[in-house]
C-alpha cells in the first residue's frame, strides 16, 4: 500500500532547511528532502559562482541528476569533459567518479535530484562544519565521506578544458 505524503509547496528562495545550506561556496536549497518522499529521492537547488564546484569524487549509494537552470558549468564524469549549458542535464549511476566547476563570471544555477534521498542528510551535515568562505578540514570531510559512502578521489576542476 502507498502512503500518502502531502505535497511540498515551496516558494523560489525557500528550502526545507532553516536556512540555505553552504556546500563547497555554493548556496543550496533543498526543495524536497527524504522525509518528504519516504527516502526515496531528495531535490537541490543550488547557486554556482564562478569558479566553484565540488571535488572529484564518487557515490556508492546515489544516482544523480542534474539539471542547469541559468548559466554553464563544465561536468567531468567518468574523466571526460563536458560543457553543459542552461537547459542541458547530466545523469549519473552511482559508481560514476564527477565533478563539475563553473568556468565562467555568471552565478550558473542548477537543480540536483538524488536517489535515494538521504543524501540530503550529508548535505545538511557538510554546510555545518563548513566555515563561512572556506571548506571542512580534509579529515572532517573523509569522516562524512565515509558515513554517506562517498569517496573523494581528488580536487575540483581547476582549468577548463581545451576546445
Amino acid at each position: 500500500m502507498i502512503t500518502a505524503t502531502p505535497p511540498v509547496i515551496l516558494a523560489a528562495d525557500a528550502g526545507r532547511t532553516p536556512a540555505p545550506l553552504n556546500i563547497v561556496g555554493e548556496k543550496t536549497l533543498v526543495k524536497i528532502a527524504p522525509e518528504d518522499s519516504d527516502g526515496r529521492y531528495a531535490v537541490f537547488h543550488l547557486e554556482a559562482p564562478p569558479m566553484s564546484g565540488p571535488p572529484l569524487h564518487v557515490h556508492a549509494r546515489e544516482d544523480e541528476f542534474f539539471y542547469v537552470l541559468e548559466g554553464e558549468l563544465v561536468f567531468e564524469a567518468d574523466g571526460v569533459c563536458h560543457t553543459v549549458r542552461a537547459g542541458g542535464s547530466v545523469g549519473l549511476l552511482r559508481g560514476t567518479p564527477h565533478r563539475y566547476q563553473n568556468f565562467t563570471e555568471q552565478t550558473a544555477r542548477l537543480l540536483i535530484v538524488t536517489t535515494p534521498g538521504d543524501f540530503a542528510h550529508f548535505f545538511v551535515e557538510l554546510s555545518a562544519i563548513t566555515p563561512p568562505g572556506g571548506l571542512p578540514s580534509m579529515e572532517q570531510l573523509l569522516s562524512l565521506d565515509a558515513r554517506y559512502g562517498l569517496t573523494t578521489l581528488g580536487p575540483p576542476l581547476t582549468t577548463p578544458p581545451a576546445p
